[in-house]
């Protein structure tokens, strides 16, 4: 008996051993393939290109949450401003989404640009360059120096909104109205029926000259 006992009890242990390795054995292949699998996605996610390309009309409805998806803004930075000014023919929007005035133009400007099937309206958000005073921005407010007012410090500066429209580099449109506010006016009090039609018609004539049509 003790015999089979002491047999048994090996067997047992021997069972015993082999199950607690099958399980260690398991245990370092689990860990192998979660390695594995972490290595690889460690490998695709870190060369994964994150900068996703968002429309321009997207990301301006975004900024300027009272704009549909249905506009034709098109970024563009300080140095395509100026080249725009310069020799270009097309529509410059001057402005920045926290001035509540440059919302109100850029619908207006919009509709008016998309009634005549204009392709684009190029938009440069002025904020950060007048901030930085750099030299491209002077040399912008140089350009527009007959049109712009001097600020407090005595200086000519760009205030929002600003729409322009050229033809060949030649400015036949200029509207920085708001500028010459004073006191305490909201635009909702400003924009009466009849000053949005009136800028509303001034832009229709103007962009016709710039798509050189005629009213005949």
């Amino acid at each position: 008996m003790k015999k089979k006992a002491i047999f048994f009890y090996f067997c047992y242990t021997n069972d015993s051993d082999s199950m607690k390795k099958l399980r260690k054995n398991k245990k370092n292949v689990l860990k192998l393939i979660l390695f594995v699998v972490m290595l690889y996605l460690f490998i695709v996610l870190g060369t994964k290109d994150y900068n996703v390309k968002i429309a321009d009309n997207i990301r301006f409805a975004t900024e300027y949450k009272d704009i549909s998806k249905n506009n034709i803004f098109k970024y563009v930075n300080e140095n395509e401003a100026l080249e725009i000014l310069n020799n270009k023919t097309g529509i410059l929007f001057l402005g920045f989404s926290s001035n509540i005035w440059s919302h109100y133009f850029a619908d207006y400007v919009n509709e008016i640009a998309m009634l005549h099937e204009v392709k684009e309206i190029y938009y440069y958000d002025f904020y950060k360059d007048r901030q930085l005073n750099n030299k491209i921005y002077k040399n912008i407010v140089t350009k527009l120096d007959h049109y712009l007012l001097f600020s407090d410090t005595n200086q000519k500066v760009l205030n929002a909104p600003i729409i322009i429209i050229l033809k060949n580099g030649e400015v036949i449109y200029f509207n920085n109205e708001i500028s010459f506010l004073t006191g305490e006016i909201k635009p909702e009090d400003y924009f009466t029926d009849y000053r949005k039609n009136l800028i509303k018609m001034n832009l229709d004539k103007a962009i016709l000259e710039m798509v050189g049509e005629s009213n005949g």
